[in-house]
């Protein structure tokens, strides 16, 4: 409905102010006296700003006096018929026990555009002929689905009730971030235009006289509606009245979820006027110099200070779309972390075009103030049947336009920036006052926003108050008093509809007292609701708490959990789960590798997430009342088996071998076993912690060898940027990963005669970015650098390695890297985190083994991963091989104590293979320990590294035989 409203006049003789009746009830609107001059208000400041001064009815409006408030033309809606049954009944009643007409869309719709009477009956067909009536809107602002019943008497102009039902699905096209926005719920209480048309308004307005709303209290509970939802609206006309030829009519309603109430809607007004009298009118008369302000208030400073306070098309939808430091700058580039940041709606939803003034401190209040515009097009969408015949731009969408710039203000302080997945809704069981005094039609040209903030608080729930302010072409047409939004808790999955239907479980999942751990509730453990990823034991996390979270999309490699043992919230030592994850053929991974195979980074997060899951589980997060963060700290494994596209169902054997707690930590140990079929891929055990936010800032590192501190530093004539993907490391063969997944920036420090071996040292570096795909996905409200990730990039810097050496020339470069080398054991350890707002990560690796064996040529190293200086990872024994083959091929488990898995090249599924089978096995690649030489086997020296920049060192790489297992 339009807020194109008659200003206030002061009430004639025969509408006489009726003071002193503070506790007149709110079915009994204040408001009756529109003069046909349509005179602005500005002088009752104490009065209602959405109902006017209550009138008492010289002739036809009889005096109230000692009637509580009842009048025979202005009944209370408790009098107003005995049919007209109480709310209590009505939230429960069903259609077919409602009397009067029902419609289905298709009914609404002739309501909208077609003839009424084919509707409401013959009784209408006298109006049929006239070009404007009070109708419902055409879609898409069409928002009633259905008309469950009315009970009035058509064409009597009385009172009544009507009863409709909207309902949301996950396709509405209003939809932002899974929510119904606050101004289309009000709107979606549209069929006050029904019910006064079936009591025959139009028979007295002969489409000289069009609808306006004029103003309501209005009031939300709880939270805006989402998909699922059917909103049941009971709406009361409760009055009339008349002055000269300008009528009026008084409304009022709720709307119920469930039987539950979300939103009141009280002193509904709404008039029917010429198009004079809407001319004529001098709009809202409020000033924000004189206006009504409370002095005990919060002012919560920014939490940034912006270098900007105008902001145009481009900035907005940036905004809309998520893109919060594209909107307003460097000082929010932490938002490039976020899963899904707050924003404002989008397309045709983004009712703002430019803000203009963008002032913290600013205003007539000197409390803050923000101003925008909106420049008004004829042919702007909701023009387009709102009304037939009487286009005008609905006033719910005006205060919603409000709600966005109110939005804008609070991300712009800041707020936003550790709110990830919050989002934007109005205080509840609050009361508004909304007045309307002007309209936008397509002659219009700008409409301009205003806030005035009153109040600021900067958290735990981030709350705006402020007056709101819509001027049309210079008249105020639109008035809101104290208007509160808050910023809420909310879920990146309620915004992927799409996402969540195809989440379909096509194996059994694992259950307990009828709750299923399926593929929605691995998802909800990433990116939902922690009640719908664990049950109502983790409901107390649904606010405002955080809880340790999985990885999400793209970095989450589990499908289901096949079985759990122990107990949601056992806290039990021997508790165990088996996970399932099923491989994709085309997943990302395989392309983004140097080789079609899981990179070891996807593969050592397919082993850990279940870990993660096992610990949450067992209710680890439950046991205190501090928000915890969810780290690896440790582990050693042997991979046995490659991972490729064909390979289907993936594993995962998780057993919780200890637990233990001290300083407000919890520290839980694992032992995991990979499978694919029923055979081994990846042997592991691991420790991880939980740790409060103190914990993980107070970390130090681990110790730091002297000759490590000055490689970090140390000057090297060559290096070799990786950005620029030089053809000698990502040509055909052994090759480095693709951009997603390459961790390297540039290699800075190359000697091949380094190290404690004299085998080589080499020195990596990373630029930290907070826009990197990782701290999206790891984790949700906690980003953080995988620590797998860490390990790749060591990984990857020993294959740079392997290429500068020369150890991938000739006959090895129609080879590949395997993902790490199979059979040969590496440890690791984590003392620290990469987090957004560090700037560098550098990596160090010495080389202390190469050889040949079977399956290719082997390099082994020992890691170190630096942030900032800080070191803050180590890995021991860390392999990487280059193998005969160009591509991977289908694979059996080894033999125990054998070197890795067969070659049995899969022809069907890998025709590019061309090779023929390899020598046999030897036996399984143990790493040297710290101290040990390498002893024993028939040692040969390998071709010494061509274009290496210095000569040879005189301690040459080896073979050396295996070990017994």
């Amino acid at each position: 409905a339009s807020p194109s409203i008659p200003s206030r006049a002061e009430a004639p003789s025969s509408l006489r102010s009726h003071d002193g009746e503070a506790g007149a009830s709110p079915s009994i609107p204040l408001r009756a006296e529109a003069s046909s001059a349509l005179r602005s208000y500005a002088d009752e400041a104490g009065a209602s700003p959405s109902i006017p001064s209550r009138a008492e009815a010289s002739s036809s409006l009889r005096s109230l006096d000692g009637e509580a408030g009842a009048s025979p033309s202005i009944p209370l809606r408790a009098e107003a018929s005995s049919s007209l049954r109480s709310h209590a009944d009505e939230a429960g009643a069903s259609s077919s026990t409602l009397p009067g007409p029902k419609l289905d869309r298709a009914g609404l719709e002739i309501h909208a555009s077609g003839r009424i009477s084919e509707i409401f009956g013959p009784l209408f067909e006298k109006q049929d002929g006239f070009a404007r009536q009070v109708r419902m809107p055409e879609p898409p602002l069409l928002l009633a689905d259905r008309l469950l019943g009315i009970d009035a008497e058509p064409g009597s102009m009385g009172l009544g009730t009507l009863w409709s039902e909207t309902d949301v699905h996950a396709d509405s096209w209003y939809l932002h971030d899974g929510r119904m926005p606050a101004g289309i719920m009000i709107e979606s209480g549209q069929a006050d235009l029904m019910l006064i048309s079936y009591l025959g308004i139009d028979f007295l307005n002969r489409s000289e006289r069009i609808y306006r709303l004029l103003g309501c209290d209005l009031t939300y509970h709880g939270s805006l509606p989402a998909p699922g939802d059917t909103l049941r609206y009971d709406i009361h006309v409760d009055g009339h009245a008349q002055h000269g030829e300008v009528r009026l009519f008084f409304f009022h309603y709720d709307c119920r979820i469930d039987g539950q109430p979300r939103l009141s809607v009280r002193n509904g007004q709404a008039g029917f006027f010429n198009d004079a009298e809407l001319e004529d009118s001098k709009g809202v008369l409020w000033d924000a110099e004189s206006g009504e302000r409370r002095d005990e208030v919060r002012l919560d400073p920014p939490a940034v200070e912006l270098q900007r306070s105008r902001f145009g098309r481009e900035q907005l939808e940036a905004f809309a779309a998520g893109r919060i430091p594209d909107c307003f700058g460097p000082q929010l580039a932490h938002a490039h972390t976020h899963t899904r940041s707050p924003r404002i709606a989008g397309g045709k939803m983004l009712l703002l075009e430019e803000v203009t003034d963008f002032s913290p401190r600013g205003g007539p209040w000197g409390r803050g103030y923000l101003r925008a515009v909106d420049r008004i097009a004829p042919d702007d969408w909701f023009f387009e049947g709102h009304f037939k015949n009487d286009p005008c731009m609905p006033g719910t969408l005006m205060f919603e336009g409000c709600l966005q710039a109110m939005a804008f203000y609070l991300a712009g302080l800041g707020y936003t920036l550790d709110k990830d997945g919050w989002r934007f809704e109005p205080v509840p069981d609050e009361t508004y006052k909304l007045r309307c005094r002007g309209q936008a039609t397509p002659s219009s040209r700008e409409l301009v926003y205003e806030v005035f903030v009153e109040e600021v608080v900067a958290g735990p729930v981030p709350t705006l108050w402020a007056d709101l302010l819509v001027t049309v072409d210079g008249r105020k047409a639109f008035h809101c008093r104290r208007m509160g939004l808050r910023l809420v808790p909310g879920w990146p999955m309620d915004s992927k509809p799409e996402l969540v239907a195809s989440l379909v479980d096509t194996r059994p999942v694992a259950s307990e007292n009828g709750f299923k751990f399926g593929a929605h509730s691995l998802l909800a453990c990433a990116w939902g609701k922690p009640s719908e990823a664990f049950g109502p034991m983790y409901a107390p996390f649904d606010g405002t708490r955080r809880v340790p979270r999985l990885p999400g999309p793209p970095y989450q490699f589990m499908s289901r959990i096949a079985r759990a043992e122990g107990g949601v919230g056992a806290m039990k030592v021997g508790s165990s789960i088996e996970c399932e994850y099923d491989v994709p053929p085309d997943a990302w991974y395989f392309d983004a590798n140097g080789a079609r195979t899981m990179p070891f980074c996807v593969l050592l997060e397919a082993a850990l997430q279940p870990c993660g899951w096992l610990a949450s589980y067992i209710g680890s997060a439950t046991t205190t009342e501090h928000d915890l963060s969810f780290r690896n700290l440790d582990g050693q494994g042997r991979v046995l088996v490659e991972v490729l596209p064909d390979s289907g169902l993936f594993r995962t054997r998780t057993k919780l071998t200890n637990v233990s707690g001290s300083a407000g930590m919890i520290i839980v140990s694992f032992d995991v076993t990979c499978l694919v079929g029923e055979t081994p891929v990846y042997e592991l055990k691991t420790v991880f912690g939980f740790f409060p936010k103190e914990a993980l800032e107070a970390q130090k590192g681990l110790p730091v060898p002297d000759d490590e501190r000055e490689a970090l530093t140390a000057p090297c004539e060559e290096s070799v940027d990786l950005r620029a993907r030089p053809e000698r490391w990502f040509a055909r063969g052994p090759r480095l990963a693709e951009p997603m997944l390459c961790m390297i920036d540039r290699v800075t420090g190359i000697w091949p005669e380094g190290g404690a071996q004299g085998l080589g040292r080499f020195r990596a570096e990373h630029d930290v970015r907070k826009d990197a795909w990782f701290f999206k996905a790891h984790f949700f409200q906690d980003p953080v650098q995988p620590g797998s990730l860490g390990i790749e990039a060591m990984l990857q810097l020993l294959q740079f390695a392997m290429i500068r050496l020369g150890l991938a020339d000739g006959e090895w470069s129609n080879g590949r890297f395997e993902p790490i080398a199979l059979g040969v054991e590496q440890t690791w350890k984590y003392r620290g985190q990469v987090l957004p707002k560090n700037q560098r990560v550098t990596t160090l690796l010495d080389l202390v083994r190469v050889e040949e064996d079977e399956r290719g040529r082997l390099a082994v190293a020992d890691a170190s991963l630096w942030v900032d200086g800080m070191r803050i990872y180590e890995a021991k024994g860390l392999g990487m091989r280059i193998t005969r083959t160009r591509s991977p091929v289908s694979t059996t488990a080894p033999k125990s104590g054998t070197g890795g898995p067969a070659f049995v090249p899969a022809a069907s599924a890998h025709p590019e293979l061309v090779e023929g089978p390899p020598a046999a096995r030897n036996g399984r690649q143990t790493p040297p320990r710290a101290g040990e030489e390498w002893r024993g086997g028939s040692e040969r020296v390998l071709p010494a590294a061509r274009g290496t920049a210095s000569a040879p060192s005189s301690r040459s790489p080896t073979t050396r035989a295996p070990e017994s297992p």
